[in-house]
């Protein structure tokens, strides 16, 4: 793949700083494909489309630093990975649906807690980007509120009011799905 990638990017220097950024990000970006595919095949497949993107533009993301970078790369895989996780779900079949709940009979109290993070991880990708992309990168990136504020080119305020009002939406959803008081 990093091969196919390279062959799209004409300076050898452009293609040494793809690499860099390949090499340094990969591996949190397949972690972060995972998280919400839970399949290795369609986790490498968002990976590998975030980096075809990356190669695609990256003479407008080579000026960017290395924060803005990291928060460009995961929202690309999380949308890829949302994209990919979209379409499986339409293919998904009532049987396995049926299946799934059998398997589920006997769960534990970590199976419980996996459920609600994998539900707060669903609802968060429901929020509209501008919410989404914050709760993502302070959480799930652990960037602080002025790396936010450079990668989303907004001021520290606004990744504030966006991270309480995105809180609170969040929070609501809960309260609808019965997840909380």
């Amino acid at each position: 793949m990093l091969m196919l990638c390279l062959a799209a990017i004409d300076s050898e220097e452009d293609r040494k700083s793809f690499e860099e950024i390949y090499h340094a990000h990969k591996n949190i970006l397949y972690a972060h494909a995972f998280s919400i595919l839970k399949d290795v095949p369609s986790a490498e497949d968002a990976v590998q489309d975030c980096f075809v993107a990356l190669a695609r533009n990256f003479s407008k993301t080579y000026q960017m630093d290395c924060n803005q970078i990291r928060s460009y790369l995961i929202i690309i895989t999380r949308n890829a990975a949302y994209k990919i996780y979209n379409k499986r779900k339409k293919e998904i079949s009532t049987e396995d649906i049926y299946m799934d709940r059998e398997d589920t009979s006997d769960m534990t109290l970590d199976t419980e807690n996996r459920e609600l993070r994998k539900k707060l991880f669903d609802m968060i990708g429901q929020l509209d980007s501008k919410y989404g992309d914050v709760i993502m990168l302070k959480y799930y990136c652990d960037m602080h509120d002025k790396d936010i504020a450079q990668a989303l080119d907004i001021s520290v305020e606004n990744v504030k009011v966006r991270l309480y009002r995105a809180k609170s939406m969040l929070k609501n959803k809960l309260r609808e799905g019965g997840y909380c008081d």
